[in-house]
């Protein structure tokens, strides 16, 4: 997964979790939501600067 998509998934799963007051989807999306955060940035275009 993307680190965007990691993000959106956490944050849904964190929101469900406070609806249905699950503690373990509520941890799962707190880890979902840091290793979005600690991903390295995505390039979008790849690796256009060795093409040169």
């Amino acid at each position: 997964m993307t680190s965007i998509a990691d993000r959106i998934g956490g944050r849904v799963k964190q929101l469900i979790a406070e609806i249905i007051n699950d503690g373990r989807l509520a941890e799962e999306s707190a880890q979902e939501i840091r290793r979005a955060e600690t991903a390295p940035p995505a390039k979008p275009f790849g690796n256009l600067d060795k093409l040169t």
